[in-house]
C-alpha cells in the first residue's frame, strides 16, 4: 500500500470519528435541556376519589329556606311523594309582609311552623299520610284553611294560598265565682265551613286568636263539637280587633279514668273517649299506671269509650258533680 492512500484512509476514518462524537455530544445536550421534539407532560397529582354528589339538581332546588333537604338526603328522598309544593300570594290591594308563618296541622301530630321571607312565595313541604290542614298567616294577614288529602303514593297536585287582610278575636273567661279560668280549651269555628282553631286560655283567663280572616264565626267554650257554655257569634272584620265580652263557666268538676284488663291489670297507651251529657268531651290516652286524668267537665254522665293495642275495646261511663273528682274503672277485652 501506498503511503498516500494510508493516510488518506486514516484521515476520513479520523474524520468519521469526529462526526460520531459530534452527534453524540449533540444529542445528549438536546435530551437535558428539553429542546427535543417529543416532550414529556409534567406529573398531576392523581385527585382522591370522588364521592358521589347528593346534592340536588339546579334545576329542581327549592328556593324555599328550611325546605332543603338535609346534607346526605338524595334526591329521590327529597322529592318523595309526600313532599307537596305550594304558592303563597297576597290578595288584591295586599302586599306581602316582610315574613309569613305557614302551618300544618295533621291528626296526631302538633301544629308544624315553617318561617318563610316575603320573598319566598314559591314552598315546598312534607305532608304525612291522610288529611292535613294548611294555612298562612303574617302581619295582620291570613290565609283560609286548606285541606289535603294524602292517599298512598300518588303525587301531590300543587297548591295556593291567598294572604288576605284580617282580623283578631280576644276574649276572658271566668269560673262560676267570677275568678279568672286559667287552661280551658277555647275554639274559633267558622261558621262557613265549620275551620276550627284552638287555644287554651291563659292565667288571667284570656285566650286570643291572631289573623284571623274575616267573616263570621262562633267561639267554642271546651270542646268545639261538644261545648261546656253557650256559644258567642263572633263577625269578624279586616284590620279590627273584637273584643268578646267574658263569660263565666258553669261548675265544673274533673274526671279520673283508669283502664284494666281482664286481670286487672293497668293498660297502657289506651284511648279513652266520649261526651257528656251537657257538654264536655273527653278524649286522652291512658299513662302507664293505666289512667286518664279530664278536667273542665259539667257535672252529668260521660258515656266513654275505649281502643286499646291488639283490637282491644271497651265501654263505661263516668259521673262528675261539680267540684268533685268522678272516678271509673273500665275493662278492655280482645
Amino acid at each position: 500500500m501506498r503511503v498516500g492512500s494510508q493516510s488518506k484512509l486514516l484521515a476520513g476514518l479520523a474524520a468519521g470519528l469526529l462526526a460520531l462524537a459530534g452527534y453524540a455530544i449533540w444529542n445528549a445536550t438536546r435530551t437535558e435541556s428539553g429542546s427535543t421534539t417529543i416532550e414529556r407532560a409534567p406529573e398531576i397529582p392523581s385527585a382522591p376519589p370522588r364521592e358521589p354528589s347528593t346534592r340536588e339538581p339546579e334545576r329542581t332546588r327549592v328556593e324555599a329556606p328550611g325546605a332543603r333537604p338535609a346534607p346526605g338526603t338524595s334526591t329521590e328522598e327529597f322529592f318523595s311523594p309526600g313532599r307537596v309544593r305550594g304558592q303563597i300570594d297576597a290578595a288584591p290591594g295586599a302586599s306581602m309582609p316582610a315574613q309569613y308563618e305557614l302551618l300544618v296541622d295533621s291528626p296526631g301530630s302538633p301544629t308544624r311552623h315553617y318561617v318563610f321571607p316575603g320573598a319566598e312565595r314559591l314552598v315546598t313541604i312534607d305532608l304525612p299520610p291522610g288529611r292535613s290542614v294548611l294555612s298562612a298567616r303574617g302581619d295582620a294577614l291570613a290565609s283560609r284553611q286548606l285541606v289535603i288529602e294524602r292517599a298512598g303514593d300518588a303525587a301531590l297536585p300543587p297548591f295556593r294560598l291567598v294572604l288576605e287582610p284580617a282580623g283578631r278575636v280576644n276574649g276572658q273567661v271566668l269560673d262560676a265565682r267570677g275568678a279568672p279560668l286559667a287552661g280551658l280549651p277555647v275554639a274559633l269555628v267558622a261558621t262557613s265551613n265549620r275551620e276550627v282553631r284552638n287555644v287554651s286560655s291563659d292565667g288571667e283567663g284570656r285566650y286570643s286568636f291572631a289573623d284571623v280572616p274575616a267573616g263570621a264565626y262562633r267561639v267554642a267554650f271546651g270542646a268545639a263539637d261538644s261545648p261546656i257554655a253557650p256559644v258567642v257569634a263572633a263577625q269578624v272584620a279586616p284590620n279590627d280587633v273584637l273584643e268578646v265580652p267574658p263569660q263565666a263557666m258553669p261548675d265544673l268538676g274533673e274526671g279520673e279514668i283508669r283502664v284494666a284488663d281482664r286481670a286487672n291489670r293497668p293498660v297502657a297507651g289506651a284511648r279513652v273517649f266520649g261526651a257528656g251529657q251537657s257538654g264536655g268531651f273527653i278524649d286522652g290516652v291512658s299513662d302507664e299506671q293505666g289512667v286518664v286524668r279530664a278536667r273542665f267537665l259539667p257535672a252529668g254522665t260521660f258515656f266513654l269509650n275505649v281502643a286499646a293495642d291488639g283490637n282491644r275495646s271497651g265501654q263505661g261511663q263516668l259521673e262528675v258533680s261539680a267540684g268533685r273528682i268522678g272516678r271509673a274503672v273500665i275493662q278492655v277485652r280482645d
